[in-house]
């Protein structure tokens, strides 16, 4: 649904997604025991409990913390130390002289990028502000689109806690950065929209991710109402009703022609009520969004391999999968994972800890695990 639905339905990452409640945590992250997947893995670190995401430089894993507000190494070194914001998104620049993270506070209002360099003063890029200057998804269309009844109206307006039909509302909340020449791409996922941050902290829209349009169905509506603990039948007036959610973009990476790649979850249930409906978008210089894969249960990160492949972590599917070309298959099984980089033969993945998120208590940490890939 939108980003009011994704408060009230708990369907969105970073900040929102701590609204999720505790999420399942792998056995083997605290019992010594190895998590299930087809390939081996090493356990780097479980001093962690919402590694949202990964940068790798050269020997050097950094792990942004989203439940700690802080960017550290796998090696224990904090680097960075912001409590009370949600740090969710890192990146080195290719020379290694800059590193750049994402903030957002609890209510949005402030949220940007921080572009750090040793002998330097930080830049701050203010997306908050830029944002809500120029709202750059306020021109698309989000709610019911086509086969409008009263009792859908009702219902849905509800779900979002507005209308039924609505503009892109002011919200920032970046949520990934990749480096790309000077400059920096941010993911936002509050906003549906990629940003530009140069190098002195000037914010520009590079692109807005499109409605994730669907054609609710009997089974769709019936798995609202499982959802939502509505009665049967209760929801049934939806089917045949055509509802454009709001994109959730939830990583961004480039590839070495300069196309950038994002992982995005298509707003309302992450769960499998409504189908797996996350995907992967290829955008192009002029700002063009095309989908490129499609089916990912809770797409929340992705990385792109030397040979092509793109790496998909599936939150709420239990694995990472690889996409090469059309075919979509599993590369890693791991519980909960989060984020995703792969570097020459390695690939890294950190996984959601177990969190009471009503008292903020960590029950089981996340972790960040090392995969060695089959040639």
């Amino acid at each position: 649904m939108g980003s009011r639905a994704r408060k009230t339905a708990a369907a969105a990452v970073g900040l929102a997604l701590l609204a999720l409640g505790a999420v399942a945590q792998p056995a083997w992250a605290h019992k010594g025991h190895q998590p299930h997947h087809n390939l081996r893995g090493q356990v780097l670190t479980t001093a962690v409990a919402a590694p949202f995401g990964l940068a790798v430089s050269g020997k050097k894993v950094y792990v942004a913390d989203g439940m700690a507000g802080t960017v550290t190494t796998t090696s224990g070194k904090t680097v960075v130390s912001k409590p009370g914001y949600d740090v969710a998104g890192v990146d080195v620049s290719a020379r290694k002289k800059s590193l750049a993270y994402t903030f957002t506070n609890g209510d949005h209002t402030e949220a940007g990028l921080i572009i750090t360099a040793r002998g330097k003063a930080d830049v701050v890029a203010d997306i908050a502000g830029y944002e809500a200057a120029n709202n750059p998804d306020g021109a698309s269309t989000y709610g019911i689109v086509g086969g409008s009844n009263a009792c859908a109206e009702e219902i849905l307006g509800g779900l979002t806690g507005g209308q039924a039909t609505y503009p892109g509302i002011v919200d920032a909340h970046p949520y990934a950065v990749a480096n790309v020449g000077s400059s920096w791409l941010v993911a936002d996922a509050g906003a549906n929209a990629i940003f530009l941050v140069s190098r002195t902290g000037k914010v520009s829209t590079y692109a807005v991710l499109p409605p994730q349009v669907i054609t609710i169905t009997d089974d769709m509506a019936a798995g609202l109402e499982e959802s939502f603990g509505a009665p049967a039948g209760s929801f049934s007036c939806l089917a045949g009703v055509s509802y454009a959610f709001e994109p959730v973009p939830t990583d961004v990476e480039v590839d070495r022609k300069g196309a950038a790649y994002v992982t995005v979850l298509p707003g309302g249930p992450e769960d499998d009520s409504l189908g797996a409906r996350g995907a992967v978008y290829r955008i192009g210089r002029s700002g063009q969004a095309t989908k490129v894969a499609s089916g990912f249960l809770g797409a929340t990160d992705l990385a792109l391999g030397s040979d092509g492949t793109i790496y998909v972590t599936e939150l709420y599917n239990g694995r990472v999968a690889a996409v090469r070309g059309k075919k979509v298959s599993t590369a890693v099984k791991i519980d909960s994972p989060l984020a995703v980089e792969a570097s020459g033969r390695k690939l890294y993945v950190s996984t959601m800890g177990e969190i009471d998120f009503s008292t903020g208590e960590v029950l089981s940490p996340g972790s960040v695990v090392k995969f060695t890939l089959r040639r």
